[in-house]
């Protein structure tokens, strides 16, 4: 059970074994089924949510409990990254780009972007951009 983000969050995992040739995929060993239960805490009356998730790992199923973070754990990685992305002046979600190179060549010039500018989430990309400008004006 998870309280921060003033909501009530509970999650259960469940796992189960499977074959590469089952799923197509080389590397598969397990299936997890991630149960996300939440609802918020300054409402008495409010409505539970519930989503499911489903995951293939590389991982043996002999462990659920570290499944279950290692799904966590992305989603962590997920979101620090999607903020950089797609709360920023780049809005990534909003693109939709019918030529597969085009979307692969933006989203490797973000990734590079990201890797140089100093990120993080107290200082938004358009202010940061905005201090590069200034400085390459100075020269």
């Amino acid at each position: 059970m998870d309280g921060d983000h003033g909501r009530i969050d509970i999650r259960s995992a469940a796992v189960c074994a499977i074959a590469p040739v089952d799923v197509g995929l080389l590397s598969a060993g397990s299936g997890v089924k991630v149960r996300r239960q939440w609802r918020t805490k300054t409402e008495q009356e409010s409505e539970t949510c519930v989503h499911i998730r489903h995951f293939i790992s590389s991982l043996p199923p002999d462990n659920p409990a570290h499944l279950g973070r290692a799904v966590r754990g992305h989603w962590s990685v997920e979101n620090r990254n999607h903020h950089k992305r797609d709360d920023s002046v780049w809005q990534e979600d909003r693109h939709r780009h019918r030529r597969p190179r085009i979307a692969q060549n933006l989203a490797l010039t973000r990734n590079a972007l990201l890797a140089i500018i100093p990120f993080d989430e107290k200082r938004n990309l358009p202010t940061l951009i905005a201090h590069y400008q200034q400085m390459s004006g100075d020269n």
